[in-house]
């Protein structure tokens, strides 16, 4: 198999009835992309752009290994699990947010469309959505939602993200399941 070029080896995968897995060695990762996949992992929030190889990553052990991580845009946070306790302080920083934005762009932020928007983020965090996205213009509020997060998780979370974070720290490759038909 190992002769064969990459469109053959994609056709192989993809096939009916396959599953691609592959190994991540920990080891093998530079220490900045692993601490950043073990910082992300911690603290609940994937970063990056969509061709970060270190939010990849974090994304699919995260999906491996059954925690709930917010997603960090260029132009918000998709939150997936808010806590009771977590829901209005993130729906004060977003008020907060929206507001000063509101004072540097009388023009666009006073239209409908964002007025709508934030009002139905602040809706979601209050009633504790599930899964919601929030649009923030300023990183120090992105990095008070963060913190917000991390802060406001359940112990289980805490420890499932822990385990995940040393066996990143550790030397045993991680097998990931990135394709299953």
């Amino acid at each position: 198999m190992s002769d064969m070029n990459l469109n053959e080896r994609g056709r192989i995968t993809g096939m009916p009835g396959t599953t691609t897995t592959v190994m991540l060695h920990p080891r093998r990762l530079g220490a900045r992309m692993r601490n950043n996949i073990i910082r992300q992992l911690e603290n609940r929030v994937i970063t990056g752009g969509w061709q970060s190889k270190s939010a990849q990553l974090a994304k699919a052990l995260a999906a491996k290994y059954g925690l709930q991580v917010s997603n960090n845009h260029w132009n918000g946070m998709r939150i997936l699990g808010i806590t009771e306790g977590a829901g209005p302080l993130v729906a004060e920083i977003v008020r907060a947010d929206y507001t000063a934005w509101i004072l540097e762009n009388p023009g666009n932020g006073a239209s409908p469309y964002y007025k709508d928007r934030v009002t139905q983020s602040i809706a979601d965090a209050n009633e504790l959505n599930p899964d919601f996205f929030v649009s923030l213009h300023y990183d120090e509020s992105v990095r008070k939602v963060t913190e917000i997060l991390a802060e406001h998780t359940s112990q289980e979370l805490k420890d499932k993200a822990k385990h995940v974070a040393n066996m990143l720290r550790g030397t045993e490759p991680i097998e990931i399941t990135t394709f299953q038909e």
